[in-house]
C-alpha cells in the first residue's frame, strides 16, 4: 500500500521559480518550450483551482447560442493578453511599473476598480460587459475578453513567485529599450501565458456539458463576486498599510465603509430600482468617503509637519535594527559583522511573515544577533537609491528582498524568498 506525500503550493510555486528562472534567460525555442510548460504547471496549483468551476459557469451562461469554442477561445485570449501586458509593462519600464504600485493611492484606485468589478459580477451595477442581453443571446465577446483578463489578474497572485522570475530575467535583461527588446519581454509573458490559461481553455470547451442552468448559476455569480470582492479588499489594504494605517484597524475600516453604504442604500427612496439605488449608493458613498479621507490625510500631514522625527533604530522583540545605512556600515566594518539587509513595505504581506519568523524561528533569531540588522523601507528616500544599484534588480519587480554583506561591503547573499532561512542561517554563521 503506497503513501501521498503531501506537497505544499509554495513548495510547487518555488520549485516552479527556480526550472523558470534557470530556463529563460535565452531567446531560443527551449525557452519558449520551458515557459508554456511552465504556465501548465503553474495552472496546476490548488490555489487556481477555485477559478476552474468559475470559468465553466462563466462560458456556460456566456456561450448559449454560440459555436462552442468561440467564448472558451475569447476568454482563454483575454488571460493569455493580461500577461502579454505585464511583459509588455516591464520591457517598456524595465520595472518601474512596479515602483508605481507601490503608491498607496495607485493601490486605492485598483481597489476601487476592482470593487466595482465585483459589484458588476454580482448584478448589483450595470457595466457595458455584464449586461444581461448580452449574457442571454450569447454575445458580448467582448464582456468574455474581459472577464478573461480578470481571470488573469486573480491568478496572479497565486502564481507569483514565477512570474516574479520572468519579470526578473526580462528586466535584467532588458539592457537599452527597444522595439525588439519590448516585443521579446511581452513573448515569453505570452507564452507563459499559454501554458497558463490552456487548461481554462479545455475546460470552457469541454465542460460545457453541465446541467441546465438555474439556481446553481445564481451561486457560481456570487461565489466569483465575493472572490473579486476579497481581491479588492486586498488592494485596499495594501494602500492603508502605505499610509501608515495598522493592521488590526483595516478590516474595521473596510467593515466601516461597507456599513456607510450598506445603510445609504436602505436609506435611498424604495421606488427606485437597485440598480439606481447602488448608482446613488455610490455616488453619495463616495463623496462621503473622499471628505473624510481628505480631512484625515490633512491632518496626517500635520501631525508629521509637527512632529519630525528621525529614527535610527527600530526594536522587534530581541533584535534591534538600524535605519540609517551608514551607521549599519559602520558598525559592521568596526565589528567585524556581516550586515543582513531586510527591504520592507507595509503593505508587503511577504514582508510581514518573515518578520515574525525573526522572533519565532529560534536558529534565525540566534544567528541574527550575531550580524548587524538594517531595515530598509519603501518609503525610505536611500530605498530608490538601493533600486537603481545594478547588484539588486530584484527590487525593481517588488518585495520582500534580502541581502547579506560582509563587513567590506562585498555582497554574500541575496533573495525575494522569506522562507529560505536555512540558506540566511548558513550564511551568517560562516566564519
Amino acid at each position: 500500500m503506497g503513501c501521498v506525500l503531501p506537497i505544499s503550493a509554495e513548495a510547487v510555486s518555488e520549485s516552479l521559480r527556480k526550472i523558470v528562472v534557470e530556463g529563460i534567460s535565452g531567446d531560443g525555442p527551449t525557452t519558449g518550450l520551458i515557459l508554456v510548460m511552465g504556465g501548465i504547471l503553474a495552472s496546476l496549483l490548488p490555489c487556481v483551482y477555485p477559478l476552474y468551476p468559475i470559468t465553466v459557469g462563466i462560458i456556460r451562461a456566456r456561450g448559449e447560442g454560440s459555436p462552442k469554442i468561440l467564448h472558451p477561445a475569447i476568454y482563454y485570449l483575454g488571460l493569455v493578453v493580461t500577461y502579454s501586458c505585464f511583459g509588455l509593462i516591464a520591457g517598456f519600464s524595465g520595472g518601474a511599473f512596479n515602483v508605481i504600485l507601490r503608491y498607496p493611492i495607485v493601490n486605492l484606485g485598483l481597489s476601487i476598480f476592482i470593487f466595482l468589478l465585483a459589484l458588476g459580477s454580482l448584478d448589483l451595477i450595470h457595466l457595458p460587459f455584464f449586461r444581461s442581453k448580452e449574457v442571454k443571446t450569447g454575445q458580448g465577446c467582448g464582456g468574455t475578453f474581459l472577464l478573461g483578463m480578470g481571470a488573469g489578474l486573480l491568478s496572479s497572485p497565486c502564481v507569483g513567485p514565477v512570474v516574479v522570475a520572468i519579470l526578473l530575467q526580462i528586466t535584467a535583461g532588458a539592457g537599452v529599450i527597444s522595439i525588439g527588446s519590448v516585443f521579446l519581454a511581452s513573448f515569453k509573458m505570452f507564452l507563459f501565458g499559454v501554458g497558463l490559461g490552456f487548461p481554462f481553455l479545455m475546460i470552457g470547451v469541454f465542460g460545457l456539458s453541465l446541467p441546465k442552468s438555474g439556481k446553481w448559476m445564481r451561486w457560481i455569480q456570487w461565489i466569483l463576486g465575493i472572490f473579486v470582492l476579497y481581491f479588492s479588499y486586498t488592494y485596499f489594504q495594501k494602500s492603508l498599510s502605505g499610509w501608515g494605517v495598522p493592521d488590526s484597524s483595516i478590516p474595521l475600516t473596510a467593515f466601516g465603509i461597507l456599513f456607510l453604504l450598506f445603510c445609504l442604500y436602505f436609506f435611498l427612496p424604495d421606488e427606485w430600482n437597485r440598480y439606481v439605488k447602488m448608482k446613488k449608493t455610490l455616488l453619495l458613498g463616495g463623496i462621503i468617503l473622499s471628505a473624510v479621507g481628505l480631512v484625515v490625510l490633512l491632518m496626517y500631514n500635520l501631525e508629521r509637519t509637527n512632529f519630525i522625527s528621525v529614527v535610527e533604530m527600530e526594536t522587534k522583540g530581541n533584535l534591534s535594527w538600524h535605519r540609517i545605512p551608514s551607521k549599519a556600515y559602520a558598525e559592521g566594518t568596526e565589528t567585524g559583522k556581516k550586515v543582513f539587509i531586510d527591504f520592507y513595505a507595509d503593505w508587503c504581506t511577504n514582508c510581514k511573515t518573515f518578520e515574525e519568523l525573526t522572533q519565532s524561528d529560534s536558529a534565525l533569531n540566534d544567528a541574527l544577533q550575531g550580524a548587524v540588522l538594517l531595515k530598509i523601507k519603501d518609503q525610505d528616500p536611500i530605498f530608490e537609491a538601493y533600486a537603481k544599484d545594478p547588484r539588486f534588480e530584484e527590487l525593481k519587480i517588488g518585495l520582500p528582498f534580502f541581502v547579506i554583506l560582509d563587513a567590506d561591503g562585498n555582497l554574500l547573499y541575496k533573495n525575494t524568498d522569506y522562507q529560505d532561512t536555512s540558506t540566511m542561517i548558513q550564511i551568517l554563521k560562516q566564519l
